[in-house]
């Protein structure tokens, strides 16, 4: 099953999880807002038309019983700024307590008015072009209105919600920092066991400890220590089947050179380079065997005989020979102090994956310059290249891409050039993929030196 990679970048986990819980807030907030708005605004009305039909009720009382004292000392409404209008008996305004409302166009309609006849009446309209709220109460000869604007209700909402608003975008913004808090601490065990997971490696795979609860976080950290007890048991098993295999090849490797040997003593002139050229190729072929055996211990490649090697004649001319086809452009004099053998398996290593990449020979170049104290070596192919994800793991003991094998040739190619003092890097599009060898520069001075 192909698996999608991770995608690097974004806001971490903790501030995700706190982001969430501010927009839960939020919308939370939002809701309660209008609520509350909604509660209020129906409040504020009802208010309004209870102290409307109150007034109404008392003023007409007070018409009915013709006693004395002001209208206006009697009715107040919930602003005390409420207008009374009188109208007879067939819905004609008489008189009004502001005279703005003695106009027709401030009078309810006829109509309206005379739906008041069988008792107290809520309405609501628009008179003069404002909405006014009315409760009209009928008396002995007509009908008493008292007038309030609704203005006020729509102020009083308006400053509601702005007090609302701030406080809600205030606990949004308090949610935030609590909800860091809160994630922060509820990540913690998930974090400790990225920071553990991520100090492991192919020479450490010991159990991550773990205390807690069996919770989500208990059952992953038992399946992550369940793989590694597996990839555990799988390197032991590679490593045996290393070390018995090394130990298997060495007993005919060594017989190998000795008829070898004692070939090229009873060998003629002709046949002597070929001889030789197996032996040496035997030779190749035991130090691979101890590398393996080595690696399969951890060990690095440790067995070195330092000569002063012509890197052109001594490595590249050699390993070219071996690969037809290769092509080589180097300078004349690259001296290196090194193991010739070391270096030609390196370069051999390399010169071998270049032409299983490039299906050819023709396909690979072999480059040597000389910088200063560094010597540049370099292995070029016109291959499909590396994948950029398998990069970083191709110099890594037992690592496999997509090329096969068994995922060491790189690995004692890296350590070989390390113990020389220099090191390997790697560079790779489609069409191009370059190993280049850094190596310290021998410098040949004057008779004197």
């Amino acid at each position: 099953m192909k698996t999608r990679p991770l995608r690097t970048g974004g806001l971490p986990l903790t501030w995700r999880v706190a982001a969430l819980a501010a927009l839960a807030i939020a919308v939370l907030s939002l809701v309660a807002i209008l609520a509350a708005y909604l509660v209020v605004r129906s409040s504020l009305h009802a208010d309004l038309q209870r102290a409307l039909r109150t007034d109404a009720s008392t003023v007409a009382e007070l018409y009915r019983q013709g006693g004395q004292g002001s209208v206006r000392s009697r009715v107040t409404g919930p602003t005390g700024g409420v207008v009374v209008q009188v109208y007879d008996p067939t819905g004609a305004l008489l008189v009004a307590s502001k005279p703005a409302f003695e106009r027709p166009q401030a009078a309810i309609p006829p109509s309206d008015v005379a739906s008041a006849e069988a008792g107290t009446l809520l309405w609501s309209g628009m008179l003069d072009g404002r909405p006014m709220e009315a409760a009209l109460a009928p008396f002995d000869v007509g009908v008493v209105a008292v007038l309030a604007d609704p203005a006020y209700i729509g102020a009083a909402l308006a400053g509601l919600s702005r007090a609302l608003l701030l406080t809600a975008a205030i606990v949004v913004a308090l949610s935030l920092l609590v909800g860091y808090l809160v994630a922060g601490a509820a990540l913690r065990p998930i974090t400790r066991l990225s920071r553990l997971a991520g100090e492991l490696g192919p020479e450490r795979l010991d159990p991550i400890p773990y205390e807690g609860p069996g919770d989500e976080v208990g059952r992953l950290t038992k399946s992550l220590n369940g793989l590694l007890a597996r990839l555990r048991e799988a390197m032991d098993a590679q490593r045996a089947f290393l070390a018995e295999t090394s130990h298997e090849l060495r007993t005919p490797l060594t017989s190998l050179q000795g008829f070898l040997e004692r070939a090229s003593r009873h060998a003629d002139e002709r046949s002597r380079r070929d001889v030789e050229d197996a032996r040496r190729v035997s030779r190749g072929m035991n130090r691979l065997v101890e590398d393996l055996l080595q690696l399969s211990r951890g060990e690095l490649v440790r067995e070195v005989s330092p000569h002063l090697v012509d890197v052109c004649q001594d490595v590249l001319v050699q390993v070219r020979e071996e690969f037809p086809g290769v092509h080589l452009a180097a300078e004349p004099t690259a001296l290196v102090l090194g193991d010739p053998e070391r270096l030609r398996q390196l370069v051999r290593n390399l010169t071998a994956n270049a032409v299983r990449a490039s299906a050819g020979g023709d396909g690979v170049r072999l480059a040597l310059t000389g910088e200063g104290g560094v010597v540049w070596l370099r292995v070029e192919d016109d291959g499909p290249g590396i994948a950029p994800e398998v990069l970083p793991h191709i110099f890594e003991k037992f690592y496999k891409g997509a090329g096969g094998g068994a995922g060491l040739g790189l690995a004692i190619a890296r350590q070989i050039a390390r113990h020389h003092g220099g090191d390997i890097s790697v560079e790779s599009r489609p069409g191009r993929t370059v190993f280049t060898v850094r190596l310290p520069r021998v410098e040949l001075g004057d008779e004197g030196d």
